[in-house]
């Protein structure tokens, strides 16, 4: 069927229905040439380009790498041909992310300065709580909306900056994430504190310091080795509908098993990018993080394609 043609396309009792599978209700419609999508041809919502457009541009069904064939050329070609096509709504999506930030975290500071101003020691307690949430439920969902237009767009689909706004329902799930991600660094690192202390407490002071660098030394790669997965969680809750703050966490491990370096590797190479935007005068900075979000949802969707997690 012609990516134009309407013949397929009914509208039964239930209102409009797929052009492709006529006996499937529309869940949205192609933002290339307007025909309507069921939820197979939508991959539950999150392509928006038909099938037959996604041939036309050569984009095939859905994102083309996968985590046994992918590699770091592989991605960075990909990647930069979905840069050169949408860079200036990409750039826009990335000002209207920190843009926002920047105001909420402006407004949140002066929310303590309140409670300060009318000597209340209680209420600048509340008002210092409120700020601290307040910026982190603004940032959170933002920063999950961005990865939610970064994947419509490695997947074929238009840059869409309305998106950003569109994960508010998974405020709960990032939350809860992202305490659990704050135990898990902060207890090893109240065990490692503390080992140094009692080491020091034994001895000297002067031991105290020296425990806590051997110690700081030492443990530095394991826990690098640890925490590197979580570095595609934001990734995984703003792709994978429904899921649960614990199965955020273990599906991060099992998408970063065999593939740590790799995933430091990309995040070194999107950092260098970004650097070297900002030293053109700044006026490089917005595309510069555009790509380097490109590149970390693309290495998320190639390792996640094929990997062995729960749906």
């Amino acid at each position: 069927m012609s990516d134009t043609d309407l013949g397929g396309m009914g509208y039964g009792p239930g209102g409009a229905h797929c052009a492709i599978h006529p006996d499937q209700p529309a869940a949205r419609t192609c933002t290339r040439c307007g025909n309507f999508m069921c939820s197979t041809c939508s991959q539950e919502g999150t392509q928006s380009l038909c099938p037959s457009c996604q041939q036309r541009m050569g984009m095939g069904e859905g994102f083309p790498l996968t985590r046994d064939s992918w590699s770091f050329s592989a991605l960075w070609d990909y990647c930069f041909e979905v840069f050169k096509r949408d860079w200036l709504m990409l750039s826009l999506g990335v000002l209207v992310f920190f843009g926002i930030s920047m105001i909420v975290q402006f407004i949140s500071q002066l929310l303590p300065a309140i409670g300060g101003a009318l000597e209340n020691a209680a209420l600048t307690v509340v008002l210092t709580i409120a700020s601290f949430l307040i910026q982190q439920v603004v940032q959170g969902v933002l920063a999950l909306g961005l990865m939610r237009m970064i994947f419509d767009m490695l997947q074929g689909g238009k840059a869409d900056v309305g998106r950003i706004f569109t994960q508010m329902h998974k405020v709960g799930t990032y939350l809860v994430t992202t305490l659990i991600i704050f135990l898990m660094v902060g207890i090893p690192a109240g065990v490692i504190a503390g080992i140094g202390f009692g080491v020091g407490a034994a001895i000297s002071q002067d031991a105290m310091v020296v425990a806590f660098i051997i110690l700081g030394v030492l443990s530095i790669f394991p826990l690098f080795y640890y925490l590197l997965p979580l570095y595609m969680v934001q990734a995984e809750i703003a792709y994978n509908d429904g899921v649960t703050p614990m199965q955020a966490i273990r599906n991060c491990y099992a998408y970063a098993r065999g593939e740590r370096l790799s995933i430091l590797g990309v995040s070194l190479v999107g950092g260098l990018v970004v650097l070297v935007g900002a030293l053109a005068c700044c006026v490089g900075a917005l595309p510069a993080m555009g790509l380097s979000y490109l590149l970390m949802g693309g290495l998320y969707l190639a390792l996640r394609n094929g990997a062995d997690v729960a749906s």
